[in-house]
């Protein structure tokens, strides 16, 4: 089973790696009006629902080529902290490039083994990222464990949970990454000490948010 499930992350991992560079324009770029525009609407309606102000720190799981970077830093500005993380070395090296702010830090790490110090973030993010999780129940703990006392923990799609997964099984890199349902995800938040706040789960927007 280790073997099985250690080939399904390195092609994971190479799939993500080969597609860095053209990411961005695979999902955000609006073919009509060549701008990054596509989901405008949808990061509104995001970032309506994020608490962030001046100074905050964020750990953006599962980061890419960093398409909330600049919405974060216009909510913590440069006093607060923010980090990119990613296990596909090559997604943080273009975001690096894109991305030149003196207050990001980038990590190249699965969320399992996320090297950041223990309640350091008032913000975890997972953007488009958690069903491609390894060990979800691990990251969850390391999640819970950097997250401050009020900290919150967010997980967000622009796709509901069914769409998202049919979307996953048309791809073999990704097939076997999904959500958990509702039963299953609730059960894994109470087991690291997450109280779930909101949860929806709607055509074109997933959003699951919940504190210590």
């Amino acid at each position: 089973m280790k073997m099985i499930a250690d080939e399904i992350k390195r092609t994971r991992k190479q799939f993500f790696n080969d597609h860095a560079e053209k990411w961005l324009d695979m999902w955000y770029k609006d073919p009509t009006t060549g701008r990054y525009d596509k989901h405008a609407k949808d990061f509104d309606r995001l970032f309506s629902l994020l608490s962030l102000k001046p100074g905050d720190h964020v750990l953006d799981v599962g980061c890419g080529t960093g398409v909330l970077v600049p919405f974060i830093l216009e909510r913590i500005t440069p006093n607060g902290i923010l980090y990119e993380l990613d296990f596909a070395e090559k997604m943080i090296e273009t975001n690096r490039r894109l991305h030149p702010q003196e207050n990001i830090h980038f990590i190249i790490s699965d969320a399992e083994n996320a090297p950041l110090e223990e309640a350091s973030c008032d913000l975890v993010i997972c953007f488009s990222c958690f069903p491609h999780l390894q060990d979800k129940e691990k990251a969850m703990g390391v999640i819970s464990r950097i997250l401050k006392p009020i900290g919150t923990f967010v997980i967000s799609h622009f796709a509901s949970s069914e769409e998202l997964k049919k979307h996953h099984e048309s791809c073999h890199a990704v097939m076997h990454d999904h959500l958990p349902d509702q039963m299953a995800i609730r059960a894994l938040f109470q087991k690291v000490n997450l109280k779930i706040e909101m949860f929806l789960d709607e055509p074109g927007f997933y959003y699951l948010s919940a504190r210590k």
